[in-house]
């Protein structure tokens, strides 16, 4: 009875103990393989260190998608280290490979060998502002690989986890849009996410992109019915100016985010009056950063006495009611954040 010797090997590991057929063992062969390679033009390498003379040595493999390959590995002295590339384009494949040949000064055949290869490119992600649908909860990508998954997470403005989720795919063409969807309890807003594709050989990329963040700063004090930013309060908005451009060094070249500025008043005045001072006082703060050069797209918009902070009388002169919020976003804030209307207009 012929006993057929199988080597199960996985990417860059190989078995060992195994057991001998016509007094020709496997670590005689002394195999391994380097299947996991991370460029196309890069081929899957077979590896070979004999521990005695092989005369002659070849292999017949048949491929997971039903191809059938025939590898020459040829003669090698004892010691003599062989690689031999395993011919084949990007893909993940199982093989099955039947090894005949000749070592030690015996000859055999159906030594049995397996062993799973990955080719492959880092895919790389593409993805813009309009991609990211907080109404719908869902995130559309695209990548330069077949898709394998993605893995996203989902963070609100408490630094808190709002989802973590995965979604496999089965190997769309690189350009096909890949949607993930994730779920959120209304009151929350999402302030970044963390997103990791895949492509079927397991090459991933990732990225991590900020949505919402609400910038801290020390409230510029405008005189009674006026809005200009006078001298003396310029260096208030240098702080918050500074922590926006580090915030959008990092979505460069990833996401576009806007700068949005609301402006609030206290309740002294008509309220139509005061829709338009806080308006005016926005649009003041919003041409103070774009004339330092803030390279983002600024929008502005008034709420008057609409959402005050501190909860007083009608015509109560507050100033912790005179007020404005800076606000990154992918999208226009949300209304549960303060902002009432999405009446935004452009300032830069």
């Amino acid at each position: 009875m012929v006993r057929k010797l199988i080597w199960s090997i996985s990417l860059c590991s190989a078995a060992v103990a195994w057991p001998t057929w016509a007094q020709v063992s496997g670590a005689d062969l002394g195999f391994s393989v380097r299947g996991h390679v991370k460029l196309a033009q890069e081929k899957p390498v077979l590896i070979f260190k004999p521990a005695v003379t092989v005369a002659s040595l070849s292999a017949s493999c048949k491929r997971s998608d039903g191809e059938q390959i025939s590898i020459v590995i040829g003669p090698m002295r004892a010691g003599q280290e062989r690689r031999v590339p395993v011919p084949q384009g990007k893909g993940v494949f199982k093989y099955q490979c039947a090894l005949a040949g000749k070592a030690n000064g015996i000859a055999f055949k159906d030594f049995l060998l397996e062993f799973d290869t990955a080719v492959g490119d880092v895919p790389k992600i593409l993805i813009s502002a309009d991609d990211v649908d907080e109404a719908k909860r869902q995130l559309t990508v695209k990548l330069t690989e077949p898709a394998g998954k993605l893995e996203l997470d989902v963070i609100g403005d408490d630094g808190k986890p709002i989802d973590n989720v995965t979604q496999k795919f089965a190997g769309e063409p690189a350009g096909t849009a890949l949607v993930i969807k994730w779920s959120q309890k209304d009151d929350a807003v999402m302030s970044r996410f963390s997103l990791r594709a895949y492509d079927p050989a397991g090459y991933w990329n990732g990225l991590e992109s900020v949505t919402f963040v609400d910038i801290p700063h020390e409230d510029v004090v405008f005189e009674s019915g006026k809005w200009d930013v006078l001298p003396s309060e310029e260096k208030k908005l240098e702080a918050p100016l500074t922590r926006i451009a580090d915030e959008l060094k990092k979505v460069a070249g990833i996401l576009q985010v806007n700068l949005y500025i609301g402006g609030y008043t206290d309740t002294v005045g008509k309220g139509e009056d005061n829709d338009e001072l806080s308006k005016k006082r926005a649009s003041a703060i919003a041409a103070w950063f774009a004339k330092k050069g803030l390279q983002a797209s600024i929008l502005a918009q008034g709420f008057g006495e609409r959402v005050l902070k501190v909860q007083t009388p009608d015509n109560t002169d507050e100033i912790k009611n005179r007020r404005a919020s800076y606000v990154l976003g992918t999208q226009p804030p949300p209304a549960n954040r303060g902002f009432p209307t999405r009446n935004w207009h452009r300032v830069k």
